[in-house]
């Protein structure tokens, strides 16, 4: 039985070879709320269902490459992320992952600036796997 789960990126979340462009949907937000990011590639390695638009699986035990294209209307010179194991009931945090952004992305961020988020997202064998029922549905 192959144990497999779901990578959903909420805010949007290399060029990598092999790395599939994934179609993503923005986070949905209330009216007039200031947006300060815009994301315009989202990429995923391994991801061969990206070719079908339907979500990446990724096995427990295996490592998922992670990149996207984005620019801010900001500067900082501090960055945080996170990244979320999405399932019908709760979003969880990948435990054990850094939440320094500049390691993955040239920081001090600069406004209106095309740039790249980078990281290696390791998949714990201790995170839940979906049941091909729940793909089913999705899918």
């Amino acid at each position: 039985m192959m144990r497999n789960f779901f990578l959903i990126f909420g805010a949007a979340f290399l060029t990598l070879t092999g790395a599939e462009v994934v179609l993503f949907q923005p986070c949905i937000y209330p009216e007039n709320t200031q947006i300060n990011c815009t994301v315009h590639e989202l990429r995923i390695n391994p991801c061969p269902e990206a070719a079908e638009e339907k979500p990446c699986r990724v096995k427990r035990g295996t490592n998922a490459s992670i990149e996207f294209d984005y620019t801010t209307n900001f500067a900082a010179d501090t960055l945080e992320g996170r990244a979320y194991w999405a399932n019908q009931l709760i979003d969880l945090p990948f435990l054990g992952m850094s939440t320094n952004a500049c390691a993955s992305t040239p920081c001090p961020l600069k406004p209106d600036t095309k740039q790249t988020y980078k990281m290696t997202l390791e998949i714990s064998e201790k995170y839940p796997a979906v049941s091909n029922k729940y793909l089913n549905k999705i899918t």
